[in-house]
């Protein structure tokens, strides 16, 4: 095919020590991508190239210096002209991987690039004991949780035998992503990377979604394409040809584009800025557009785009979110990524954390659900900013933390408690929620910490613990979420099986 060819999307990729970059089974890379590139393995077992190449480049593990590599062919077999539709989303979604390692380091504030580069020079030129040492003590005293979570990030990778590698790599992915933003922008036109069910124009969304300096390309993107005032004449009969139903009807009708995916609506929520009245009308006519998926995902979009002074009608659309009978994380699943192990419930409450005290009322709504979906570290990320939320930073905790006795807690802190203490007691045994809770002084033990909370324990250990004194109705349940909740992490249960985003 072409890809194998000096003219494909492919051409040099034997010309490449993959060894020296990836020691383990990096040689296994060039055929690997040529099977991404043309679809060999989809009939027998669709991503099993997929998987594979990630586990060798996955990030923190030896082969991780090849991902900005790898991701340059990612990137070109996704725009290549000779690669199916169809098949855009495969390298798009293992760029996603790789560029995002731990998507919870890039919420809620977009990150400093440049800050960001010179942090990597730095640790790159200096000995590596002092490096360690002071990612230490900076971790010790992370001002809020998204330091917190970015230094932890950076302290983990330094401890590694190929540390600074891993840390240059990272940066250098971005990089690669960035000198082709113009080209991943193009996937997001053309009816044929908009109709399949994993569109390509959802997952470079995705990928663009993480690029602060793909904002302007993608704000005047999508906003031109979502304006309901630009509308184009309407197409000839040839040009139905090929289109669903609902398709050839929007294009009669006018609008601007068949269908628009919700993913785009959350690149919009994370890049455009707050001081563009287009992107408010933008938003505000896909929040009343009657679709319910993105209505909810323009209501989130509207939320993170303007922060504090978010409309009071899009976080009233987020917190009925809830009591729609997908719930949460149906909705999440819908227009949120899975990058990593953190699952986009986790990563939509994050970036919530923009609008401060405007989104305290929606988050609360939102987190026992969102703990509920989630599991170890991608847990532990959400509880420490419900945590930081209800009693401040956790570098000034202290060690009496919020006291021996929760009846003089607010409304809001007793919130977060109980959600807490809904979880099952399966899930105290991890470690991560230990320690989480014990770094605000709470009791990390959960008959302590029931008692603390002035909650019932309950016989079945399931998690739906009575709260004393608590006459707010019951929650309602999500009797059908999108997908099973990801037991193993694994990049293949993501995409196919687990907690990834449902369509």
């Amino acid at each position: 095919m072409e890809a194998t060819t000096d003219n494909g999307p492919l051409r040099g990729v034997d010309d490449i020590d993959w060894r020296a970059l990836a020691p383990t089974r990096g040689e296994e890379i060039p055929e690997l991508l040529r099977k991404i590139a043309d679809g060999d393995d989809t009939a027998t077992g669709p991503g099993e190239s997929l998987s594979a190449l990630y586990d060798i480049v996955r990030y923190p593990g030896p082969g991780y210096p090849a991902a900005p590599t790898v991701a340059r062919f990612l990137i070109d077999i996704a725009c290549a002209p000779s690669t199916p539709a169809r098949l855009r989303w495969r390298p798009l979604s293992l760029l996603l991987e790789f560029l995002a390692p731990n998507a919870a380091v890039l919420v809620p504030q977009r990150p400093d690039v440049g800050l960001w580069r010179d942090e990597v020079a730095w640790a790159n030129s200096t000995d590596l004991d002092k490096v360690r040492e002071q990612y230490a003590e900076w971790l010790r005293d992370a001002p809020d949780e998204q330091q917190y979570r970015r230094i932890r990030h950076r302290f983990e990778a330094i401890g590694r035998d190929n540390g600074p590698a891993l840390l240059e790599a990272e940066l250098a992915v971005h990089d690669t992503v960035c000198e082709r933003v113009d080209d991943l922008l193009g996937l997001l036109d053309g009816a044929e990377n908009r109709r399949s069910l994993e569109a390509p124009a959802e997952w470079a969304s995705y990928v663009l979604a993480f690029v602060p300096e793909a904002a302007e390309g993608v704000r005047s993107r999508l906003e031109r394409a979502l304006s309901p005032l630009e509308r184009p004449a309407p197409p000839t009969p040839t040009g139905l040809a090929g289109m669903s139903r609902p398709e050839i009807q929007s294009a009669l009708s006018g609008t601007a584009r068949p269908e628009i995916k919700s993913a785009e609506l959350f690149a919009l929520g994370l890049l455009a800025p707050a001081d563009d009245p287009a992107v408010t009308v933008t938003l505000t006519h896909a929040m009343a557009s009657g679709h319910l998926y993105n209505s909810f995902a323009a209501a989130v979009a509207m939320a993170t785009v303007h922060g504090e002074k978010a409309p009071a009608e899009a976080l009233a659309r987020i917190v009925d979110g809830g009591t729609k009978p997908m719930g949460f994380h149906g909705l999440f699943g819908d227009s949120w990524p899975h990058p990593g192990r953190i699952e986009p419930e986790v990563l939509a409450f994050l970036a919530l954390g923009r609008g401060g005290a405007a989104t305290v009322a929606a988050r609360l709504e939102m987190l026992p659900e969102v703990l509920a979906h989630s599991e170890g570290e991608s847990r532990a990320a959400a509880l420490g900013a419900a945590l930081e939320m209800a009693f401040g930073p956790r570098a000034q905790a202290g060690e009496d933390g919020p006291g021996d006795d929760s009846a003089d807690l607010g409304e809001d802190p007793l919130r977060v408690l109980w959600a807490i203490a809904e979880l099952p007691a399966a899930a105290w045994e991890d470690d991560e929620l230990g320690g989480t809770l014990d770094a605000w002084g709470l009791p990390s033990e959960r008959a302590e910490f029931l008692e603390f909370a002035g909650v019932e324990a309950d016989d079945t250990g399931d998690g739906q613990a009575a709260h004393e004194g608590d006459d707010r109705p019951e929650r309602q349940q999500d009797p059908a979420p999108s997908r099973p909740a990801d037991t193993s992490g694994g990049f293949l249960s993501r995409l196919f099986g687990g907690g990834g985003t449902a369509r």
